[in-house]
């Protein structure tokens, strides 16, 4: 999925938080500089997920960025779930090109509980 090394799994992780408390909290929410990150990084998930409309709005000058995620901060969940997707079906297609005999523990426990998932295994 993103192909920026600032959007990891875990700093999509990251955004999904504090999507969801600014969802639980819309009006009253507010962030430190030190999540400034965090909404950077929500901005260059927007961009790479090429949602122009909600990037047009983080690029108006006059428009708080918390505005634009309250605005838009189902939209931005889903993309984020998206992302999160993406990371999640591009580790399992690795994991199904190996062969068993090169995979170690996990890698097989991964992928039963993949089969598993799949109703393909009991």
């Amino acid at each position: 999925m993103p192909q920026s090394s600032n959007l990891s799994k875990s700093r999509l992780q990251e955004i999904k938080v504090f999507l969801n408390n600014i969802d639980a909290s819309n009006e009253s929410t507010e962030y430190t500089a030190d999540q400034e990150y965090i909404v950077i990084s929500i901005i260059e998930l927007a961009k790479l997920k090429g949602r122009q409309d909600i990037v047009a709005e983080f690029e108006t000058a006059y428009i708080h960025h918390l505005i634009t995620i309250q605005k838009w901060v189902a939209e931005l969940k889903v993309i984020t779930d998206e992302a999160l997707n993406d990371f999640n079906n591009s580790e399992r297609h690795s994991l199904f090109e190996k062969k068993i005999v090169d995979m170690n523990g996990y890698d097989v426990k991964q992928f039963i509980g993949y089969l598993k998932n799949d109703g393909l295994l009991k």
